[in-house]
């Protein structure tokens, strides 16, 4: 008797969830040794052959966005509505409008990488059966499955060459009455949406998408450099206890690296390494900024940006 209790609870919690697939889980947050990459997401178009209630070329670009700023591994910048950022900016200048709280000209970020997708498969098919036989009890019902493929494609933006192409799908399950009466009035990305078949597919899809851009796009690593210079022997760096510098550290602040690039392709092949130009030492730590003094080397040539290198720069 036991025993038919059990299997007749599994059947009702499955049948009875709905939508019962797993949804992929939001990757871990980016470690404190890299910078986020800034990118934007220009478009996405519609090669599923889907033309019902919802636009999923543009909605599928914003739920992209959406994820990718929850991901903390980018900074994701405008570009679809860029032209209201600019408008407002231009607005803001105008003698209509006070001089308090006016934001500055010339500080819109710039993007790294551009993101286009494209939508290659957006459906829902009906599934095989699904049954559970407790002795004399035989129950079932129909499954459904949804499935969402995207394809990611990452341009860099200073060489225009194409980074990587993510491929990445998503799939999700659920009975056949469920289906029937779920998508009726639903908007595409709302928080009903994402408790459909198709909703989990999406999500899940775009999750493995962004997966597979942090795996594949190059890794921009954070490292200590010179962020002011506020005299002939103090300086500002560009990181403090969010990076784990401790007072009394000694660094070596670095020239420029030199590039070589290759004759036929104009690619960078290698960077020489700069010339040591000074040692500091940290006399004291802020949240996000340190000072150091200078303690050996030739202060005059210090320069924001400069590279430094130490000992036990992290947590």
């Amino acid at each position: 008797m036991r025993k038919i209790f059990i299997y007749v609870s599994l059947l009702v919690c499955i049948l009875c969830s709905g939508c019962g697939s797993l949804v992929v889980s939001r990757v871990r947050p980016l470690s404190d040794d890299y910078i986020k990459q800034v990118v934007a997401v220009t478009s996405f178009e519609n090669r599923s052959g889907f033309s019902g209630q919802w636009k999923i070329g543009s909605g599928m670009a914003d739920l992209l966005v959406s994820e990718l700023v929850s991901s903390g591994h980018f900074v994701v910048v405008e570009r679809k509505f860029l032209d209201n950022v600019v408008g407002e900016l231009e607005r803001q200048n105008e003698h209509f409008f006070r001089k308090e709280g006016k934001v500055r000209k010339g500080r819109l970020k710039n993007a790294k990488y551009l993101v286009r997708g494209v939508i290659t498969d957006f459906s829902q098919i009906g599934g095989g059966g699904l049954f559970f036989g407790v002795k004399n009890l035989l129950l079932g019902g129909r499954g459904h499955k949804a499935r969402v493929a995207l394809a990611l494609t990452i341009v860099d933006v200073e060489s225009g060459e194409v980074v990587n192409s993510v491929q990445c799908a998503g799939t999700a399950r659920a009975r056949e009455a469920y289906v029937k009466a779920k998508y009726k009035g639903v908007a595409f990305g709302g928080d009903a949406y994402f408790k459909t078949p198709l909703g989990v597919a999406t999500c899940n899809a775009l999750r493995r998408g962004i997966r597979g851009m942090i795996a594949t796009m190059p890794k921009l690593e954070w490292l200590p450099m010179v962020a002011q210079v506020v005299d002939g022997q103090n300086i500002i760096i560009n990181g403090g206890e969010d990076r784990g510098i401790r007072k009394g550290e000694v660094y070596i602040v670095k020239g420029a690296s030199t590039p070589i690039h290759d004759p036929v392709t104009g690619d960078v092949i290698k960077l020489l390494p700069g010339s040591e130009i000074a040692t500091v030492r940290i006399t004291s730590v802020d949240d996000t900024i340190s000072r150091a003094v200078v303690v050996e080397g030739d202060a005059s040539n210090l320069q924001p940006g400069m590279v430094m290198e130490g000992n036990a720069r992290r947590k």
